[in-house]
């Protein structure tokens, strides 16, 4: 493609695990729970140790690695050169990195790092970063995993409460080579040209951000989609795919808000025709287009 035109990265394939199966019995570990203890009590946050013991204790990796699963095995020449994992609340495992077990589970050794503290629009940023790893360095095939892990030691606020164990990933070609990419932004709601590159003729995914927010989004003609609360990361991907599922292709807009720091951040995908959606590892029913 000409350096000098912009471009929109395509979604070839995407999947969800959301798993429903209920906790194990909590096995009262002192050390750990000693731990959770000493590492609160500088910021005055007392370990839950009710909730914990409650809650069904799935790791980041675990959640990933079934995103991973359900996204099906890639043929040859489709696997990712870069992997970025997104997740706003922290893994309550310390031992593990999320980005270096999922790279160990992908062939080709790809480039794999994570991204977090962007709160409920980590996803979005971690996309940017992914593209512009792709423009800069030859890149043509991307992984951006997203995780919204429900098991936290320690109280979070409301609006970064994960009510659910969640993972989405999605895999994207960027053919742009060094061209600007189209259509993405991440700016506070007065910020000049915060629409531009909207396409007013795409389908519109709106994350649980915007419901409350004093934020109208341009006039668009395609189709609109909301989420709902609970996944802060996750969901307006998670509604993507289900908008997906039921025939929603081309260029698609994702937008989503952080009132906690008053950004607003929106990106165009290309969404392909024959784009793959799978959810929870089920088998592909011979559409297309996974359940």
């Amino acid at each position: 493609m000409d350096g000098g035109k912009t471009a929109v990265p395509r979604l070839v394939r995407a999947a969800r695990y959301a798993p429903t199966a209920p906790a194990d019995a909590y096995v009262p570990a002192p050390e750990l729970e000693e731990f959770y203890a000493e590492l609160g009590a500088p910021y005055g946050l007392p370990f839950a140790r009710e909730r914990y013991a409650a809650s069904a204790r799935r790791t980041s990796v675990e959640l990933a690695f079934g995103a991973l699963d359900a996204l099906g095995e890639l043929p040859e020449g489709r696997t990712p050169e870069l992997v970025v994992v997104a997740y706003a609340t922290p893994d309550f495992v310390h031992a593990e990195l999320v980005a270096s077990c999922v790279k160990g589970r992908l062939p080709g050794s790809p480039l794999a790092f994570a991204l977090s503290d962007q709160g409920p629009l980590t996803a979005f940023s971690a996309l940017r970063v992914a593209v512009e790893y792709a423009r800069r360095c030859g890149f043509t095939r991307l992984l951006v995993l997203v995780v919204d892990q429900s098991t936290q030691p320690f109280a979070v606020p409301d609006e970064a409460a994960v009510h659910a164990d969640s993972a989405v990933a999605l895999l994207l070609d960027w053919d742009g080579g060094t061209a600007p990419v189209r259509g993405m932004a991440q700016e506070p709601l007065s910020a000049p040209g915060l629409f531009a590159g909207w396409d007013p003729a795409a389908a519109v995914v709106a994350g649980t951000g915007l419901a409350g927010a004093d934020c109208p989004l341009p006039s668009h003609e395609g189709p609109s989609v909301t989420t709902g609360p609970g996944l802060p990361c996750t969901g307006v991907w998670a509604a993507l795919l289900d908008a997906v599922a039921r025939g929603v292709n081309g260029p698609v807009v994702v937008a989503d808000h952080d009132p906690g720091r008053g950004l607003l951040a929106h990106c165009v995908l290309d969404c392909a025709d024959e784009l793959l959606t799978r959810g929870n590892g089920e088998t592909d029913d011979g559409s297309g287009r996974g359940a």
